[in-house]
């Protein structure tokens, strides 16, 4: 819950980015091959971040990242 306020939070700040929430325990097949092998957690590409506490600071410095990897890629 907490990560999902913190996202709701940090979005308008990165209007680019889409937010899909899963439900592991409804897909656990997807979740495992997506690299999630603790929650919460997030993933974008390749790139996972994941932990018992993901607080606003860690969320937003993995958007960050994700945003500067998408803008070098393109």
């Amino acid at each position: 819950m907490m990560v999902n306020r913190a996202l709701k939070k940090l979005l308008p700040e990165f209007p680019e980015m889409t937010v899909a929430e899963v439900d592991i325990v409804s897909h656990p097949v997807r979740a495992w091959q997506n690299g999630i092998r603790m929650i919460p957690a997030l993933v974008a590409g390749k790139k996972t971040l994941s932990g018992v506490y993901l607080g606003s600071s860690r969320i937003r410095e993995f958007l960050q990242d994700c945003r500067r990897e998408a803008a070098s890629a393109a």
